[in-house]
């Protein structure tokens, strides 16, 4: 009998250590998982070829050209502005040139359209063009104005500050290369304020320097001025 208890014993101790083993690797395994799956959350997505022409800006001979995340831009040498608010954006990318189809509606005729724009990055500065456009047919990157991006903006502040956006990027650029210049883009913190009194629009904006810096940007009489 007391054989039998001793062997009745080991076997249960061996079972038990089996068991405790398998849930130790069990949760060794769930462990490594939860950690990757971290890693792949916090991996910072890549721009999608929309979203970096919308870092640019644009021009030719004819006018300027300035994307959004809800607007395409066309100013004309002579002012004029033609304004696709958009509403869906499909990408097909092929190395280094992109086909972006862009639903939206023109402001000019209040029309829902389709319009094909062809991004082009297998030249030196890039170009956009597009039979819809009304400025010009084809736009070069603006690199004149350095590689500050400007991201954030909605259509509600491009609207208070002259319906616009190229102007606000230049002023920024112009002044971060000379403050910030260990900044590459700046983003629009979503909040102006608006002084009827003296007719100002007044926002923020982030610098991705190191020490994110805050950039206050003010727009009068058609002009904008950059402290920080």
């Amino acid at each position: 009998m007391e054989k039998k208890t001793k062997a009745l014993a080991a076997i249960a101790a061996g079972a038990l250590a089996i068991g405790i083993a398998l849930s130790v690797a069990s949760c060794a395994l769930r462990s490594a998982g939860t950690d990757q799956q971290t890693v792949q959350e916090e991996a910072p997505a890549a721009l999608t070829s929309y979203e970096l022409a919308c870092s640019k800006g644009w021009k030719s001979d004819a006018g300027s050209l300035q994307m959004s995340e809800g607007m395409v831009i066309e100013k004309g040498a002579d002012g004029k502005i033609h304004v696709l608010t958009v509403s869906e954006v499909e990408e097909a990318d092929a190395g280094k040139q992109a086909v972006l189809t862009v639903a939206g509606t023109d402001e000019d005729s209040q029309d829902s359209v389709t319009w094909t724009l062809i991004f082009d990055r297998s030249g030196g500065a890039a170009t956009m063009s597009s039979d819809d456009f009304k400025v010009s047919k084809e736009y070069s990157e603006d690199v004149a104005e350095g590689s500050v991006s400007v991201s954030g903006m909605d259509e509600a502040y491009i609207g208070l500050v002259g319906g616009d956006a190229e102007p606000l990027r230049k002023a920024l650029a112009a002044y971060m290369a000379k403050n910030v210049p260990q900044a590459a883009s700046a983003s629009f913190d979503g909040e102006a304020s608006v002084d009827f009194n003296a007719k100002t629009v007044s926002a923020s904006f982030h610098a991705d320097d190191p020490a994110r810096t805050v950039l206050v940007v003010a727009y009068a009489d058609g002009k904008f001025t950059v402290s920080g």
